[in-house]
């Protein structure tokens, strides 16, 4: 394994730690107005499964996005995803449209937890501490081997040169020139 692929694993760890412990959903009263403006996950019921069926595909559980407003009973999306009962998630880019409420069991609303970001910031903290005094970062020193007869010894070799396109010379002044 390079020493590369090491540094990568922690670092995408800690991203993907950082950004998932940054928010937590809570739920918000169903009969009270939408939350407009804000990132909202919608639990969809089996009435609204049969309902949404058409437009979201067979089997919806949850429709998430920002809520654009609130129209009579319906809410109006922007959906950033859908997933399903099998959990397979499909991502949407954004496109507006209309939930009726009736079809919802209950909404979440997403919100900045400072709590889990803080935690989480500690942990990286920790983590990066400890790359750095294990040497996993850089800077550590260089193994001699002395058992090689030929360490440290400079090369004399020439390293050959690949046959590029741009090595062949053609004359393409002369195909003008008549």
């Amino acid at each position: 394994m390079s020493m590369k692929r090491v540094l990568r694993s922690p670092v995408v760890l800690v991203a993907a730690l950082l950004v998932s412990g940054c928010y937590s959903y809570a739920p918000i009263d169903s009969q009270a107005p939408a939350p407009t403006g804000r990132y909202v996950a919608l639990r969809i019921t089996d009435r609204g499964r049969v309902g949404l069926n058409e437009r979201f595909g067979e089997g919806v559980r949850d429709i998430s996005g920002r809520v654009l407003q609130q129209d009579g009973n319906d809410l109006v999306l922007s959906v950033d995803q859908v997933r399903n009962l099998e959990g397979e998630t499909t991502r949407w880019a954004g496109e507006e449209t209309r939930v009726n409420r009736d079809y919802v069991g209950f909404i979440t609303e997403r919100r900045f937890s400072a709590a889990k970001t803080s935690l989480i910031a500690a942990a990286a903290g920790a983590a990066i501490y400890v790359m750095a005094a294990n040497g996993l970062i850089g800077g550590g020193q260089d193994v001699q081997n002395n058992d090689d007869p030929n360490a440290g010894k400079a090369s004399s070799r020439m390293p050959l040169r690949p046959r590029l396109s741009h090595d062949i010379r053609v004359p393409l002044w002369r195909t003008w020139i008549r």
